[in-house]
């Protein structure tokens, strides 16, 4: 018997923290985007910088 692995659908995210108050959100990756990152102004403190931490993928179910 052979076995074949399913096919994954990947939907890929970035991470974005704020270097003042380590707010942190998630959104759907951009092109161009990689970590460390600027991005743009914290919508929580309003003063800090949102640079993107992570990135990576969530398998549709």
């Amino acid at each position: 018997m052979i076995f074949s692995k399913k096919k994954e659908i990947i939907n890929p995210y970035t991470l974005e923290e704020c270097d003042s108050c380590h707010a942190i959100s998630k959104r759907k990756f951009k092109e161009g985007d990689y970590v460390f990152k600027p991005a743009d102004k914290c919508g929580s403190c309003g003063n800090g910088q949102m640079i993107i931490a992570k990135i990576f993928g969530e398998e549709v179910k």
